[in-house]
Formats: structure tokens, sequence, C-alpha cells
């Protein structure tokens, strides 16, 4: 797992960047590394924590749907900018086709990420899947 952000005054810094294989056991130190860099921004805990378990379910997805344990890499970083925080997470596989009946214990991801995050924009192509979601920084 690889942790980057640009060194400079900023503390903490506006921008974020992790690096980690494309597999389930890495998620919890997923949560944990984007918890301890949220408590150093300016979001309620209720936010925070809305935007923590929209960034698991979005990592958990690119891993089941976009990796399917293919050995690839996930790339998750977040940008403060004025306002809001960005938060972007991509893979680099192949998502597999949806199940064609309904499952009523799973297939609700996304439908919960975006009744966490205000805004978010899901760009599939054949070089892989990338989540971005916006969500301001004061309400």
């Amino acid at each position: 797992m690889t942790t980057t952000h640009p060194a400079g005054l900023d503390c903490p810094p506006t921008r974020w960047e992790l690096q980690f294989p494309a597999k389930a056991d890495q998620l919890a130190e997923v949560r944990h590394s984007t918890q301890e860099w949220l408590a150093h921004c300016p979001l309620d805990e209720y936010r925070a924590y809305d935007v923590l378990l929209a960034v698991g379910e979005a990592c958990a997805n690119a891993i089941e749907h976009g990796h399917r344990g293919d050995g690839g890499t996930i790339r998750l970083w977040f940008v403060r900018e004025a306002g809001c925080l960005r938060i972007t997470v991509a893979d680099h596989g192949r998502w597999k086709d949806p199940d064609p009946g309904p499952d009523q214990v799973r297939g609700r991801g996304m439908a919960m990420i975006r009744a966490l995050i205000p805004e978010v924009e899901v760009t599939i192509t054949a070089g892989g899947t990338t989540v971005e979601m916006r969500i301001p920084l004061s309400w």
C-alpha cells in the first residue's frame, strides 16, 4: 500500500493518494488510512463517516467487480478544493456483467454511495472504471 501527498506547508495536505492491491484483505487498512486523513478535514463526524462508508463501498466494488483477483491495483485519491472535497476511486480492470435476476441481499452499493454523497459520477471505459464523488465542505 502506497500513500503519497505533495511536500509543502499544507497540514493536512490538500491532496492525498493511496494505491493498493485489489484484494479484499486491503479494505481495513484503506478505511483506517482514509479515516486518519478525514480527521484533518473540515467535515463533522457524521459527514466524515458518510465519506468513509462511500469510499469503502467504492473500493470494495472496484475489487469485486473491476479486478476479480487479477492482481491489479486500485487508486484512491482525495483533493480538497475551494468549498468541496473530491474523491476518486479508479480501477483498471473490466467490470463483470450484472446478474440478470434481482438479488435481495446484494447490488445496493452504488445506490448507497449516491444516498451518502451529493455528487457521484461513474465513468466506465475499456481501461477501467472511475468513481468520482464530490461533497461540499459546508452544508
